[in-house]
């Protein structure tokens, strides 16, 4: 498998996010150096790009914070654990949080399997990758020096993301792939990102940087949506990529289950949460695949996850594939 993360770790800052988050195009990938991928994709892909700019977060996001951020910052506690409201959009978010989360300060990790598929329009779809991947989350009090005039009380989820890709049969990794519409074999890269995501107190979310995904106003109450299935609750979260471009349509869709009487009882702090998430995005964006923005096939992702909270409860997969190659990721 080949090693992205034997590189140097690339430096950002909030002001080159914000820049990233426009979607000027060349000004935000100018800003930080690509992810993966050979010069020579880069000018192969840059002949065949139409003159329409395309997000690509895969090369814009950056690979790692620049100041350790995840260990530095104040961990967030929640001011309330439990009985929660879910009308009231304070309690709402409480009760988004600790699921997706904790409310006490704790690091959190989603560890996803998922298999990917190529399709294309008119054409049968093909199996394409697996993946083990991981988030690491670490919700930090959100400080005015760093992320301006937020309300009191407002969270910030340090977000790293970290994908190994599998061969779809076994599940097991590999160097290199056969692209299935090509014939070509793919070299393929790992994975990996960091993001920031402000969760203001009466619900809202703002991705910093990249407000295509996330941009609610911190003044205007917002409700996610949870409902009662059972003994448990499900909360449904999506991203849907706001602006218009050749890399639309792009989105997201996942969604969390908890045991209510966990989610409710303010003594259960470090909760269970399974998570399932689909996904539709452009080949383009893994330039590793050999497509381009010219070219019109797109990943379809079904993943399926869980949320535990140390190194100790990661799934065998992700101990070896993930936690042993990127320890920093912990």
């Amino acid at each position: 498998m080949s090693r992205s993360g034997d590189q140097e770790p690339i430096a950002h800052d909030s002001i080159r996010r914000a820049l990233l988050g426009s979607m000027v195009g060349l000004a935000g990938a100018a800003a930080l150096a690509p992810l993966g991928g050979s010069a020579k994709a880069h000018e192969h892909g840059k002949a065949k790009k139409p003159k329409e700019e395309a997000f690509n977060p895969t090369v814009s996001r950056p690979r790692e914070f620049l100041n350790d951020e995840f260990n530095t910052g104040t961990p967030w506690k929640a001011p309330k654990t439990g009985n929660f409201d879910l009308s009231d959009p304070v309690d709402n978010n409480l009760a988004k949080l600790k699921m997706t989360s904790n409310l006490v300060g704790e690091r959190t990790y989603i560890p996803m399997l998922a298999r990917m598929i190529f399709a294309r329009e008119n054409d049968p779809p093909v199996m394409a990758l697996g993946v083990a991947s991981m988030f690491t989350w670490q919700l930090q009090v959100a400080t005015r020096e760093e992320f301006g005039d937020v309300p009191e009380g407002t969270a910030v989820s340090r977000s790293a993301y970290t994908a190994v890709y599998l061969d779809p049969e076994t599940m097991e990794p590999v160097t290199e792939l056969k692209n299935q519409i090509t014939g070509k074999m793919m070299q393929v890269e790992d994975l990996r990102f960091v993001e920031n995501f402000l969760h203001y107190p009466l619900g809202g979310t703002r991705m910093v940087g990249e407000e295509v995904f996330a941009n609610d106003s911190a003044s205007v109450p917002r409700i996610s949506t949870i409902r009662d299935w059972g003994d448990e609750l499900i909360l449904y979260l999506g991203g849907l990529y706001s602006n218009p471009g050749i890399h639309q349509p792009r989105l997201t869709e996942n969604n969390w289950t908890s045991s209510k009487a966990e989610v409710m009882d303010p003594d259960a702090d470090l909760i269970r949460t399974n998570y399932s998430l689909m996904g539709l995005n452009k080949a383009y964006e893994k330039e590793w695949t050999g497509f381009t923005t010219a070219d019109p096939e797109f990943f379809a992702t079904l993943a399926r996850g869980k949320k535990v909270h140390s190194a100790e409860a990661l799934p065998d997969i992700h101990k070896r594939v993930i936690a042993e190659r990127y320890p920093h990721r912990l």
